[in-house]
């Protein structure tokens, strides 16, 4: 029994306090419309992945053969807005490559120019949260038409506060839905004595 617990309070400590290491790969492909992507734990742990297509409906996440969830564009801008970067969480790791089509076309050479001039102004703006900071933006030209690019985003997050935040968030729906119980309690209280009233 002794040993359960200074072994359980062992990993405990280490869950809390040991830097968690995400990783995400994403491959994007606009002749196909599509994008595949894979999340992992220390780039060894893998968590999900699959691939991604544009729908009218919205996106769809294709996560397995038999398996597909659909994220309308409208929910993804409520996700958006309600979207906040924790103190726990750091990138760490930000890698892209883009491929262009046509070498010889004017604006293939200026779009790489605008992306090449976006990366380094994200990376003055990151820089200056995250010294240590891994980025790198480069592009490859392609004699034939094509727009591909790969993304590799690494990020340290803690543990503990990653628990806080999920704890609050726990107590927060517990919260709402409690006060939506009560008013839907109070409606029928209300109802029932409008009843028994008119009779």
């Amino acid at each position: 029994m002794g040993e359960f617990f200074v072994y359980s309070f062992f990993l405990g400590a280490l869950l809390f306090l040991f830097p968690i290491c995400v990783n995400a790969d994403v491959y994007l492909d606009t002749h196909e419309n599509r994008g595949w992507f894979s999340v992992s734990l220390y780039h060894r742990l893998r968590l999900f992945g699959g691939y991604a297509e544009l729908r009218g409906e919205g996106f769809v996440f294709h996560l397995t053969k038999k398996k597909a969830v659909v994220l309308p564009y409208a929910e993804l801008a409520a996700a958006r807005k309600k979207f906040e970067v924790t103190k726990g969480f750091q990138l760490c790791r930000f890698h892209q490559i883009l491929e262009i089509g046509g070498a010889q076309d004017a604006r293939s050479i200026f779009l790489a120019a605008a992306l090449s001039a976006a990366g380094g102004t994200a990376y003055a703006l990151l820089h200056e949260q995250n010294a240590g900071l891994s980025f790198r933006s480069r592009a490859i030209f392609h004699n034939e038409p094509c727009l591909k690019g790969c993304v590799r985003i690494a990020a340290v997050m803690n543990g503990l506060v990653i628990s806080i935040a999920f704890m609050k968030k726990t107590l927060e729906e517990i919260l709402k839905w409690m006060k939506k119980r009560k008013s839907t309690v109070s409606l029928k209280r209300l109802r029932k004595n409008l009843r028994a009233s008119s009779m």
